[in-house]
């Protein structure tokens, strides 16, 4: 597997969130192949964003966001929970989610990803992924209602 992206990145193996992190978050978890065209897009669009978790057992990335973001997420895509389930990924079985952190580089690290352009970023990479022409979505809104 590569977990390939076009900037650069700090990276902090190991299961335990990146020191700052605040514990009432919630988190959207989404599969790696859409999540990761989502992050690099936000990073190029020069949105500040938090740490992300790659589940690697798993495939999948954990992205904390705020914890009112639960009750007004509703896209296919991905899901989100509140904090308790929020620093893992969705998947059960007897192996649990581990993986690594990653966060921007530089002093001035946001402590989680703006939800808005976090799913108007995962919808447009669905879209291309999926090869369907992108429907205009406004970027930088607040997560749609279910």
């Amino acid at each position: 597997m590569t977990l390939r992206s076009d900037y650069l990145w700090r990276f902090a193996l190991g299961e335990q969130p990146p020191v700052g992190l605040p514990s009432g978050l919630a988190a959207v978890r989404v599969g790696m192949a859409l999540g990761l065209h989502a992050v690099d897009a936000l990073v190029g669009d020069g949105v500040d964003l938090g740490p992300v978790k790659y589940c690697l057992i798993h495939r999948e990335l954990v992205v904390p966001v705020e914890a009112e973001t639960v009750h007004r997420w509703g896209a296919a895509h991905s899901d989100c929970v509140p904090a308790a389930g929020s620093r893992g990924c969705g998947v059960g079985g007897y192996r649990g989610c581990t993986g690594l952190w990653v966060t921007r580089p530089g002093p001035d690290r946001t402590a989680v990803t703006p939800a808005g352009p976090l799913h108007d970023a995962l919808s447009l990479a669905r879209a291309r992924l999926r090869g369907a022409p992108a429907a205009h979505s406004p970027r930088h809104q607040e997560a749609r209602c279910a």
